[in-house]
């Protein structure tokens, strides 16, 4: 019944991506009953999920997340209440899950539960399960075998559900074949769009109208908070003036890798290649391989001399398909990179020689020689720049590894100015203007943790020098707050214009959606509406076309054409209107088995996901979930943490 490949993929990836998360889940009775009640974050037909278990989930979404994204991950995404939501939402299905497998008695055997471990490869050690690995792994992620197998066989109880609800939904081949229609049919359409600046002064905006927008939500008009600073950056850059190579120094290193600069001889040849059939045993039969020869033979006569009656019939004898196209060109090649007959002779060849049959493993070739590079020594003159590059290159990387550390501790050590360590190191120091959080984060090429040090509210009250932050590829950066500005809403006469134009545009909107609803109406009724229309158009549901936003496309597709054209309209992305005439439908064409396949299984994917989420509903409505208001524990304030973490070494 349990086919470990098939169905426990989802467990074994559960336990590869997520070994860091004892107690994540299901079977940690005993745990759950230590903790107190008031604390918990919600509970499920009276079973807790506590905080632990919270941001046990939690931390197993962001090492998930982690190895996904690489090193384009972003913890802070983990501090979005949303996300947190989610997190929960998905512990308390798995609770669920867990409620019922228990109410219909479902157990994982001890034979399922070994044959899983067993076949973990974080287990194996060459190949085969060793329990040294297994109780070190386990050790390494704060687990013991009781647990993680107590939590392992409550996750493999819950599989013939998973199996139950995915595998029962049934697709046949008309649902299929329909899906297909649906989903890849086209209408043929002509747009005209009405522009809402037309209506711009129309639309007139009266004082009391945005100062009541304004009291409406003030909030909407709230500046965030913006600081100055000062910062000096050391970087790898601000060491190449100084990185000075001598002319010494130039040629030991052109001497050293003289080699590299060495070019070995090289040619340039075609070749026309007559294939031999092979029997079974792989060796070439007799009679193909006398008739290839007795062909080669006739083309070299045909060709005799000539290079282009050569390149002529390599594009129409060769069966060598990379070089047939091309009048057989094989390009420059060395000694080493072709088979040995074939090098043998080529390397042995004038230039313009034809020269054949030559026999291989590929068949009967036919050569033309078409040039020779002489083996060559690039001089010093010519690699001069380059090599001096790279030596000033890594005259400067040493340079910055001599000086980061002392920028490091200068800007710790002499907390309140850059001046010191800008005259000591050669930096500059430089000053903003007020600036914004995602201002301040492109300073630092779009560091995050940059923003984060500047606008903790340690540094913003101590105005001392912030740690070195470490931007990568050699670069360091350090800033100061001079003056802080807190978020706060703007007042109705800084935004006064924006809320004007904002109304100005709502209301011209309106009318221009009027307008083109009127058009729409008399274009039905057989009425000339005064709409330029523009060429026919191919509208799919997976392309959108310009001025057709989904819910302009909605209507397209349900537009009646049985009588002939229709017409529809609606508000597109640009404040205007759009009117589509819809002209005829496009029929897909016909999808081949292999494509039915395919979507007949996404067919049934989707179905069983959409069972399972029923499921899950129903579950909700017999077992009783209940979650804590404002029991989610909030993102940790990460200033503060960076403050106690760093100790005395905080600047001041």
């Amino acid at each position: 019944m349990f086919d470990f490949v098939h169905k426990n993929k989802r467990i074994v990836q559960f336990i590869l991506a997520l070994m860091v998360l004892p107690f994540a889940f299901v079977g940690v009775d005993s745990y759950v009953r230590n903790m107190s009640s008031d604390k918990d974050v919600a509970t499920v037909g009276g079973q807790s999920i506590t905080p632990q278990d919270f941001e046990n989930a939690l931390r197993s979404q962001q090492e998930r997340m982690r190895q996904m994204l690489g090193k384009n991950f972003d913890p802070t995404m983990f501090d979005n209440p949303e996300v947190r939501q989610q997190v929960l939402d998905g512990l308390v299905n798995q609770r669920l899950l867990a409620a019922s497998g228990q109410e219909l008695k479902l157990t994982a055997p001890d034979a399922l539960l070994q044959k899983t471990i067993l076949e973990i490869p974080d287990f194996q050690d060459g190949g085969k399960f060793s329990p040294a690995k297994y109780d070190e792994v386990l050790k390494l992620n704060g687990l013991n075998r009781m647990s993680y197998e107590q939590r392992l066989r409550g996750d493999l109880a819950q599989q013939p559900i998973q199996d139950a609800l995915s595998r029962s939904n049934l697709t046949s081949t008309a649902q299929v074949g329909l899906f297909q229609r649906l989903t890849e049919q086209a209408r043929e359409i002509q747009v005209a769009a009405i522009d809402v600046n037309t209506f711009m002064p129309l639309a007139k905006v009266e004082d009391a109208q945005i100062k009541a927008e304004y009291e409406k939500s003030p909030d909407s008009y709230r500046a965030p908070e913006q600081v100055k600073i000062e910062y000096v950056m050391l970087n790898q850059t601000a060491f190449m003036a100084s990185a000075v190579v001598t002319p010494e120094e130039l040629k030991a290193e052109y001497d050293k890798r003289l080699k590299e600069f060495s070019a070995p001889e090289e040619r340039r040849a075609s070749h026309i290649l007559l294939s031999v059939e092979k029997d079974e045993k792989g060796q070439p039969k007799t009679a193909s391989k006398d008739a290839a020869k007795a062909e080669a033979e006739a083309i070299i006569k045909q060709v005799g001399t000539s290079a282009e009656k050569f390149a002529e019939l390599a594009k129409t004898k060769s069966k060598d398909p990379g070089s047939a196209a091309q009048g057989g060109d094989l390009g420059f090649f060395g000694r080493g990179q072709m088979v040995k007959p074939f090098e043998d002779a080529v390397y042995s060849m004038k230039p313009g020689e034809i020269r054949g049959p030559i026999e291989s493993d590929f068949g009967f070739h036919i050569i033309r020689l078409t040039e020779v590079k002489a083996e060559r020594t690039r001089p010093l003159d010519e690699v001069r720049a380059q090599i001096e590059s790279e030596l000033k290159q890594q005259k400067a990387n040493k340079l910055f590894a001599e000086n980061a550390e002392k920028f490091q501790n200068r800007v710790y050590e002499q907390g309140d100015s850059y001046a010191k360590i800008a005259e000591e190191l050669k930096l500059e120091v430089k000053k903003t203007d007020w600036l914004t959080r995602a201002q301040v984060q492109a300073i630092a090429a779009g560091n995050q943790k940059f923003a984060q040090t500047v606008f903790a509210p340690a540094n913003v009250a101590a105005k001392k020098n912030s740690e070195a932050i470490d931007l990568g590829n050699n670069s360091l950066i350090s800033a100061r707050v001079l003056e802080y500005k807190p978020s706060a809403v703007r007042p109705l006469e800084d935004v006064r214009a924006q809320i004007s134009l904002q109304l100005q545009r709502k209301l011209a909107g309106e009318l221009a959606a009027k307008a083109g609803a009127e058009k729409v109406a008399a274009i039905s009724a057989g009425k000339d509406a005064g709409l330029t229309f523009g060429p026919a158009q191919k509208l799919t549901r997976q392309a959108p076309l310009p001025n057709v936003n989904q819910a302009l496309a909605k209507g397209v597709f349900a537009a009646d054409v049985s009588k002939g054209p229709a017409v529809v309209g609606g508000p597109n992305d640009a404040g205007g209107y759009a009117v589509a005439k819809v002209l005829k439908v496009i029929e897909p064409e016909a999808a081949d088995a292999e494509k039915l396949k395919s979507l007949g299984q996404r067919l049934a994917g989707q179905g069983g996901a959409d069972l399972s989420n029923a499921y899950l509903v129903a579950l909700k409505e017999r077992i009783k979930v209940e979650i804590k208001n404002n029991a989610i524990p909030a993102a940790p304030d990460k200033s503060e943490k960076s403050d106690k973490a760093g100790g005395g070494k905080s600047p001041g």
